[in-house]
C-alpha cells in the first residue's frame, strides 16, 4: 500500500504491526534515512531492535546476505530489523523477491525489512512490489517547505534555550542544503553555538558560523572540478591539505552541490527556466549564467553516476582512514577532467 507525505510520515510514527516489510523513498535522501529511525523506533520499544544495515554492494556481491539476515534470530530474543540502503536498480529484482516470500509466508523471516531509496518512478518494480503486497508499506516523501525547515530550525533552538531573529532565520534557511541528513548537521550546529549565548541569534551570528576560510576553500575545489578545470581543483585541494581538511568534509560539500544541481535540473523539467532563487543555497541572478554552462555539462542521469562515486569514495575513506585522502582527489580530478572534455 502506497502513503505519501503527512500519512507517510504518520505511519513510520507509528507503524502496522503485521506490516513486515516498508519501501521508504524521497528525492531528499535523508527523509528515508528518518523514516527507517522512525520505524525503528516504533517497532522496537524499548530497548529497541537489533539492526543489520546492509547495501547494494554488499547484496549484489553476496545475494545470501540478504535472506540470511531476514532469516536469522536474535540470541537474545530480541526483535530485529534488516536495514538496506539502495539505489533501487542494481538489486530491485532481489529486494523484490524478498517482499514476495514475506508476504506469501509470514513465518517465513525472523526480522523487519526497512529499504531506503531515493528518487523512484511509478514503473519502479520495487515500488511495485511494495506497493502490491499486502504485507508491506510504501512510503514517499516530498521536500519540505522552508516554513517546515524554519519550524525544525526553532524547535532545535529552543531545546538548548535560544531563539533567533527572523531575518537570521531567513539566511539560515535559505542557505541549508536541500537535503534533510545534511541539514540536520547544519541545524545542530546552530543549535550548539547557540547554547548559552544569552540573547538571540542575529544575522551576524549566522553568518559568522557559516562562511569560514575552509568551508570557501572547499566550495572552490568542488566548483573548479564540476566546473572542468582540473589544475585549480587540485590547487584547492593542495591547499585544503595544508590545512588538515578531511576528505570526508570535501565529499560532502560535492555531495551537497550535486544534489542542488539534480533538484535544479528537476525544476526545469517541470518548465521553470531559472529556478536559482528557490534551491538550497539559490543561485543568484549575477551566478545563474555560469552555473547553467556548469548543468549544461552534468546531465541529471551523468550526476546519478557521480552520486554513486560518491558514495563509494565515502566508503574507501572511511576504510583507509587518515591515508584515504587519494581516495576524494582522484575523484575530484576525474569530475574535472569529464567537466572539461565536454564541448
Amino acid at each position: 500500500m502506497l502513503h505519501k507525505g503527512r500519512a507517510a510520515e504518520g505511519f513510520a510514527r507509528r507503524p502496522d504491526p503485521e506490516v513486515w516489510a516498508v519501501l521508504a523513498f524521497s528525492e531528499d535522501e535523508g527523509l528515508a534515512f528518518d523514516a527507517g529511525q522512525a520505524l525503528i523506533a516504533g517497532w522496537g520499544g524499548k530497548p529497541g531492535m537489533d539492526v543489520t544495515v546492509l547495501d547494494d554492494d554488499a547484496i549484489k556481491k553476496e545475494p545470501a546476505l540478504l535472506f540470511d539476515a531476514l532469516e536469522a534470530v536474535s540470541l537474545l530474543g530480541d526483535s530485529r530489523a534488516v536495514r538496506v540502503r539502495t539505489s533501487g536498480d542494481k538489486i530491485a529484482a532481489l529486494l523484490a523477491e524478498a517482499i514476495a516470500a514475506g508476504d506469501k509466508d509470514p513465518r517465513r523471516f525472523a526480522a523487519k525489512l526497512i529499504i531506503e531509496a531515493g528518487s523512484l518512478p511509478g514503473k519502479s518494480k520495487l515500488r511495485a512490489a511494495a506497493e502490491g503486497a499486502k504485507r508491506a508499506a510504501c512510503l514517499q516523501f516530498f521536500a519540505e517547505e522552508d516554513t517546515d525547515v524554519a519550524s525544525r530550525v526553532k524547535t532545535a533552538l529552543l531545546a538548548e534555550g535560544a531563539v533567533i531573529d527572523p531575518p537570521a532565520l531567513d539566511a539560515f534557511v535559505g542557505d541549508l542544503p536541500g537535503h534533510r541528513a545534511l541539514a540536520n548537521s547544519e541545524i545542530e550546529k546552530l543549535a550548539l553555538y547557540a547554547r548559552g549565548l544569552g540573547r538571540p541569534l542575529n544575522l551576524e551570528d549566522v553568518r559568522a558560523l557559516s562562511a569560514t576560510d575552509v568551508k570557501q576553500a572547499i566550495s572552490g575545489a568542488v566548483n573548479a572540478a564540476l566546473d572542468g578545470h582540473p589544475g585549480a581543483a587540485q590547487t584547492a585541494l593542495d591547499k585544503l591539505s595544508e590545512n588538515g581538511t578531511s576528505g570526508i568534509s570535501i565529499l560532502r560539500s560535492l555531495q551537497m552541490e550535486v544534489l542542488r544541481m539534480l533538484s535544479a535540473h528537476e525544476k526545469i523539467a517541470g518548465g521553470d527556466g531559472n529556478p536559482g532563487k528557490y534551491l538550497r543555497p539559490p543561485v543568484w541572478p549575477s551566478d545563474w549564467p555560469a552555473f547553467r554552462v556548469r548543468l549544461g555539462k552534468w546531465p541529471a542521469r551523468r550526476l546519478m553516476r557521480v552520486m554513486e562515486r560518491i558514495h563509494d569514495a565515502e566508503r574507501q575513506t572511511k576504510l583507509a582512514g587518515p591515508i584515504g585522502d587519494p581516495v576524494v582527489r582522484l575523484l575530484i580530478n576525474d569530475l574535472a577532467k569529464a567537466a572539461e572534455n565536454v564541448r
